[in-house]
């Protein structure tokens, strides 16, 4: 497994125990990882940023 898919899965399994705030967290700076070392527009970069709003918004319901 990726290090990208390894992270990924740490941010679902997070979010599926209800921890809303870190499995955020993890999505967001996934995502800037992937930024920064594959370039701004990188598909799984936005799978994580989606991450990230779905996790606020699971964290706010």
């Amino acid at each position: 497994m990726s290090e990208i898919a390894s992270r990924m899965a740490d941010a679902r399994q997070a979010e599926e125990e209800g921890e809303y705030r870190r499995a955020a967290h993890l999505y967001n700076q996934l995502g800037k990882d992937i930024q920064a070392e594959h370039g701004r527009f990188d598909l799984r970069a936005l799978d994580a940023f989606e991450g990230v709003a779905r996790s606020i918004r699971k964290g706010s319901a």
